[in-house]
C-alpha cells in the first residue's frame, strides 16, 4: 500500500467542538479500502469521551476492522465459518461495503499502561450511542453499528 494512504483526519463536531481522534486509514480494509458512515464516527467520539470519563483517564478507541468486501468476507467464513452453518461470520454482516460503512469491530485501551478497558464496560457505552452492538466475542472485542441508517 503507498505510504500516507487514507492518513487524513476525520473531524465531527462533539458537544459544540470539532474533534478528530480517528484516521481514515483506521477503516481500511486489507486493500485499502476505506469507508465510514458519518453516524459512526460521532458515535465513536462520544464512546471514547465516555470511556474516558469512566476509567478516570485517557482512553483509545481502536478499530480492528471495518469495511469489507466480498473476498473479505470468504476469506473470514473460510476461517471462523459461517453463522447460518455455526460459524462466527454473518452473511447479512453489516461491516459488508454495501451498507456504506455503518459497521466497526473495537477494543479500548488505556493510553497510560496500554491495559485493555473490559469488553463489559466498552459494550455498556457503546449501547448508548450505537444501534447493535455484540459484545461477547471470546477476543474481547466488541461489534457496534448504526444499521438503524439504513431505514
Amino acid at each position: 500500500m503507498p505510504r500516507g494512504r487514507n492518513d487524513i483526519p476525520l473531524m465531527t463536531l462533539l458537544d459544540g467542538e470539532m474533534v478528530s481522534h480517528f484516521r481514515l486509514r483506521e477503516f481500511e480494509n486489507a486493500e485499502g479500502l476505506a469507508m465510514v458512515h458519518p453516524s459512526v464516527l460521532l458515535s465513536l467520539e462520544k464512546t471514547r469521551r465516555d470511556l474516558c470519563a469512566l476509567e478516570g483517564e485517557t482512553v483509545c478507541v481502536l478499530i480492528t476492522d471495518a469495511v469489507r468486501t466480498a473476498a473479505d468476507m470468504a476469506r473470514l467464513a473460510a476461517r471462523l465459518g459461517w453463522t447460518d452453518e455455526g460459524g462466527l461470520v454473518s452473511r447479512r454482516s453489516k461491516h459488508q461495503a454495501k451498507y456504506g460503512g455503518i459497521a466497526v469491530d473495537l477494543v479500548a485501551v488505556r493510553a497510560a499502561s496500554g491495559v485493555r478497558v473490559s469488553q463489559r464496560n466498552v459494550g455498556l457505552v457503546c449501547r448508548k450511542y450505537f444501534d447493535f452492538v455484540k459484545d461477547d466475542y471470546a477476543d474481547g472485542h466488541v461489534h457496534a453499528d448504526n444499521r438503524g441508517v439504513l431505514k
